[in-house]
């Protein structure tokens, strides 16, 4: 993988979020839009991606753009596409909360490299496979804490419409007596990046998008970590349930999210 491919995924992630902060200082004014049960949508979303499939079209048009605002463009049959969710954690975002900005470039559904990054925090996560992960340029790796009492797990909490969401207040209860936390980040992609940098041990959630998770998958694993479905199979559709973490505690997971249906409720 090119580093002329992350060095622009990384200035564009940095241009991207000095606009959004431009937005996220007067967030109280947009007007908000429900895309669906608390899938929130507003200006700020639509005006970063454009921004981001702008700069990254003008510097490679051959490879194809997919956004979580306007959907797929670019070259059919392109062997290559940026996969961006502009604003991860609307809500977040729109209640004065860490957000992040997420572009992954893969190859069909394989991640080769993704950038994570916190505008609030200036905190850019950065990872392309078989160069390892980086957070500010500095190298990172999950923690591997081997004590389930010591564990900080991230999640989400399931909306009952949702697939997946049969049992889930079951599991996270079961979860919760075994571990020393657990906490949410009201974002996949920051999740994601602190389960990298070992400030989670793990991390569940499903289902969740691609495009929310594509840039995570590559971090955390070049960070050392796992990336699952619910039943510990790598090779998950683009709809996925997650189960993520550094070794012992994926493991230590698994023996929760594995007894989730495999039929959507």
């Amino acid at each position: 993988m090119s580093a002329e491919y992350l060095d622009l995924m990384v200035a564009t992630a940095r241009a991207a979020g000095v606009l959004a902060m431009e937005y996220f200082v007067k967030a109280d004014t947009l007007d908000v839009q429900f895309k669906g049960q608390a899938d929130l949508l507003c200006a700020a979303d639509e005006e970063v991606e454009t921004l981001i499939r702008q700069q990254l079209r003008s510097a490679h048009p051959e490879i194809a753009f997919w956004g979580e605002e306007s959907g797929r463009s670019g070259p059919e049959g392109a062997a290559l596409s940026w996969v961006v969710d502009p604003i991860d954690g609307t809500t977040n975002f729109l209640s004065g909360l860490p957000f992040t900005i997420s572009i992954a470039l893969a190859r069909g559904d394989t991640p080769l490299a993704g950038v994570i990054y916190t505008p609030t925090m200036d905190e850019m996560f950065a990872a392309a496979l078989g160069a390892g992960a980086t957070l500010n340029a500095a190298p990172i790796t999950v923690r591997h804490e081997v004590d389930p009492a010591r564990f900080v797990v991230g999640t989400g909490l399931p909306l009952d419409q949702h697939a997946y969401s049969d049992g889930a207040y079951d599991r996270l209860f079961r979860l919760r007596e075994m571990v020393s936390a657990v906490r949410i980040m009201g974002s996949c992609a920051l999740s994601l990046a602190h389960v990298a940098c070992g400030r989670l041990d793990g991390y569940f959630e499903g289902p969740t998008g691609f495009l929310d998770c594509a840039a995570g998958i590559v971090i955390l694993r070049e960070a050392g970590g796992v990336v699952t479905d619910f039943w510990g199979t790598e090779d998950f559709p683009l709809n996925i349930t997650h189960t993520t973490g550094a070794p012992a505690c994926h493991a230590a997971l698994l023996n929760i999210t594995r007894t989730a249906p495999r039929t959507p409720a």
